[in-house]
């Protein structure tokens, strides 16, 4: 896992903000650390606020893909099984089988 730390430009995020879950390359003002492709990293707004974790991907116009808002979080196997049983939860008590016939 990276220790990279992906700070936004200035006026950008504001989808994140807002809830957003994807921030794209424009976004972008500067990777610091060490990373590859797919590494988890830290993002920060413009002037040092921590906005969460994710995935980032340098090949991709959505360069990084936001898993959590804590700055804290790892992001290990039992995260991806706990977010994973959620949505499954989740689904379950929204989604309403239509009857056949």
């Amino acid at each position: 896992m990276s220790e990279a730390v992906v700070t936004l430009k200035k006026g950008e995020g504001r989808t994140v903000k807002s809830g957003g879950l994807w921030i794209y390359d424009n976004e972008i003002e500067s990777v610091m650390g060490n990373f590859t492709d797919g590494d988890v990293v830290t993002v920060h707004d413009f002037d040092g606020y921590p906005m969460g974790r994710g995935f980032l991907n340098t090949n991709s116009k959505i360069c990084i893909r936001m898993m959590t808002r804590e700055k804290e979080q790892k992001i290990n196997r039992d995260f991806i099984k706990m977010r994973v049983k959620n949505a499954w939860e989740y689904r379950k008590k929204r989604w309403i089988p239509v009857p056949a016939g």
